[in-house]
C-alpha cells in the first residue's frame, strides 16, 4: 500500500506542476508573449517523470494483478492508508481532466494562431499561397507564386 501511495502522490504533484505549465503556455499564447519559451523549455522533464511514474504505475499493477489503482483500492481493506490513497486517486483524477480540457484549448489557441499567420502572410504577399516553404500553392491560386518568393 505504501508504494501506490508514493506512486499516486508523485502523480498528483506532476499533474499540479504541469497544470500550472500549460496554464501559462495557454496565457502565454493568448498575449502572444515571448515567455512561451520558457514555460515549454521546462515541460519535457516533467512529461519525463510523468512517464517514469506511468511505467512504476504498471509494474506496481501488473505486481498485484490489478488493472487499475481503482480496482486494486476495490481490494484493500479500510485503513487509514487506503482512504489517503483513494484521495490521492480521485486528486489525480480530477487533474488529469483540468490537463485534458487546457491541453485541448490550448491545442485549439495553436491552430487559431497558425491560421492567422497563414492569413497574414496570404495578405501581404497578394496571393492565395499555401503556408509551405516550396509546394506551389494549392488553394486555387493561379500565380504560381510561391508565399516566400523573394519577389514579393
Amino acid at each position: 500500500m505504501e508504494e501506490a501511495i508514493a506512486i499516486l502522490r508523485e502523480q498528483t504533484v506532476l499533474c499540479r506542476q504541469l497544470l500550472k505549465l500549460f496554464g501559462e503556455l495557454s496565457e502565454a499564447l493568448k498575449i502572444n508573449s515571448l515567455a512561451m519559451n520558457d514555460t515549454t523549455k521546462k515541460l519535457p522533464p516533467i512529461i519525463a517523470q510523468l512517464n517514469k511514474n506511468s511505467s512504476q504505475a504498471q509494474e506496481f499493477l501488473t505486481g498485484v494483478k490489478a488493472e487499475n489503482f481503482g480496482k486494486f483500492l476495490d481490494t484493500q481493506p479500510d485503513s487509514i492508508q487506503r482512504t489517503v490513497a483513494v484521495n490521492l486517486l480521485k486528486q489525480s483524477k480530477n487533474l488529469q481532466t483540468q490537463l485534458r480540457r487546457l491541453t485541448e484549448a490550448t491545442n485549439r489557441l495553436t491552430a487559431n494562431g497558425s491560421a492567422f499567420v497563414a492569413f497574414s502572410m496570404n495578405v501581404l504577399s497578394s496571393t492565395r499561397a499555401d503556408n509551405t516553404y516550396g509546394a506551389e500553392a494549392q488553394t486555387g491560386s493561379r500565380s504560381g507564386r510561391r508565399i516566400f518568393d523573394a519577389n514579393v
